[in-house]
């Protein structure tokens, strides 16, 4: 089973190809042009590294959202693309889910008695990225035996309020940090741990999220997909105010 992984949803864009579990390869999307100009030549480049064409992909997972509302359209239009010449499912996959997956993967490929894995037991994940307009986009996660279990959906929250519901020790990580790292620190003090080795690209686990989701049947419909905004554009916020 080959899945192709694609994020757009994040400042770090990045595609993938898995064969069942094992990584082919993944590549970031050049930052130097927008996700619209530099998208399918890095995926073009990504196939001929493998050597696979786009005809044996088996299913295209695709970051869903929360995320830059533009990027999110890029990836998604693309995968329908893809859809509708080949006839293959398009997997979505939350973007928070996603970035969740990653360092859960680089904790449990590490020493068990890493500071890391020792304070998050029974305690709170916390992705973060930069929503803009002084909010964050994140949800909560309880931790525990190398798992996850999401508690808390996603959100589109200013870094006070979601600091006001946290009450025992959490590990933040993602690009939000750079905006609000100090803010969450200060904060909440010594609840707030920071992980920094979170893995920049995330399509990876996208495909990897995909596959399984692919192999145990869970395709919705790949026509009526749609991103998850959390929030409104600010086009649909002017339109709504005339």
């Amino acid at each position: 089973m080959i899945v192709l992984g694609i994020d757009t949803s994040t400042n770090y864009g990045s595609v993938a190809i898995t064969d069942k579990y094992n990584l082919l390869s993944e590549s970031s999307i050049p930052s130097s042009n927008s996700y619209s100009k530099s998208l399918i030549g890095t995926i073009d480049e990504l196939l001929k590294k493998c050597r696979i064409g786009i005809g044996d992909i088996d299913g295209y997972a695709v970051s869903i959202g929360p995320g830059s509302f533009t990027g999110l359209r890029i990836g998604l239009s693309t995968c329908k693309g893809f859809h509708l010449a080949s006839g293959r499912p398009i997997i979505p996959v939350d973007t928070l889910d996603a970035m969740v997956e990653s360092i859960l993967n680089n904790l449990n490929s590490h020493d068990p008695l890493m500071w890391v894995p020792r304070i998050l037991n029974s305690q709170l994940l916390c992705p973060v990225l930069d929503a803009r307009k002084g909010e964050i986009y994140t949800a909560l996660y309880k931790y525990e035996d190398g798992k996850a279990e999401k508690i808390a959906d996603e959100m589109a929250v200013t870094p006070e309020k979601h600091c006001q519901g946290i009450d025992r020790p959490a590990v933040f990580f993602g690009d939000g940090l750079r905006t609000y790292g100090d803010f969450i620190k200060s904060r909440l003090k010594g609840l707030a741990f920071f992980y920094d080795d979170m893995p920049k690209t995330i399509a990876s686990s996208i495909a990897f999220m995909g596959a399984k989701k692919l192999e145990r049947g869970d395709v919705a419909d790949s026509g009526a997909l749609k991103p998850k905004y959390i929030r409104r554009s600010e086009a649909e916020i002017k339109f709504g105010n005339r």
